[in-house]
């Protein structure tokens, strides 16, 4: 153990992993987002409990990459306005497909604001994302090589127009898919973000 406890920052740092600090206004989002994301079952009340303990102990550090072993990212699950098709991608790393996601940015205003960020840089799709979070998804990523990381994944909505993705650096392939036909190798989890966000969707405009 190092002298910053167990979080393992230091290694992070000499990893070349650097910290940043997010503003006050980014973690009172953070917050707000885990206040409000669904308890629709016994898990999300959990995942939002759990997730709100560990942001009272470790503070704003929790938002940034170079905390360990877990950190709060952000995500979009893209959809159409009909609920009917999804643009996904294929990880460069997992070889698995996902929705768009990832670390939050030092010029993050919002989690919402960095989930539409991230689902820009991934697809080059751009469309309105709804403002309650549709779930707190924790799952194991690699973040650096020979480290996995769990990722506090809160994710949104992303609402936007069929239009040509466009494949990223970090990303072997990206697709529209069916909402009810979407391809085998599918990232654990994800057809729940799918039924969850469609589910938002169709509730928010009604």
């Amino acid at each position: 153990m190092t002298g910053n406890g167990a979080d393992g920052t230091l290694e992070r740092m000499a990893a070349g992993i650097a910290p940043w600090h997010p503003s006050d206004g980014l973690v009172a989002d953070v917050r707000h987002c885990l206040a409000v994301a669904p308890r629709s079952t016994a898990e999300d009340r959990f995942e939002a409990w759990a997730w709100r303990a560990l942001l009272d102990e470790q503070g704003a550090g929790l938002l940034t990459k170079a905390a360990a072993p877990s950190h709060v990212t952000a995500s979009a699950v893209v959809m159409t306005a009909d609920a009917a098709s999804t643009c996904l991608v294929l990880h460069g790393k997992l070889g698995l497909w996902v929705q768009p996601g990832g670390h939050l940015e030092p010029q993050d205003v919002s989690v919402a604001s960095a989930a539409a960020r991230e689902v820009a840089e991934e697809t080059g799709v751009t469309g309105r994302v709804l403002p309650v979070p549709v779930l707190l998804s924790r799952h194991r990523s690699p973040c650096r090589p020979g480290v996995v990381d769990w990722h506090l994944d809160i994710q949104f909505a992303l609402v936007a127009p069929i239009s040509a993705p466009v494949v990223s650096e970090e990303s072997q392939d990206v697709a529209w898919f069916a909402v009810g036909a979407l391809p085998p190798d599918t990232a654990p989890g994800l057809a729940t973000s799918v039924i969850r966000t469609a589910q938002a969707i169709r509730a928010h405009q009604h």
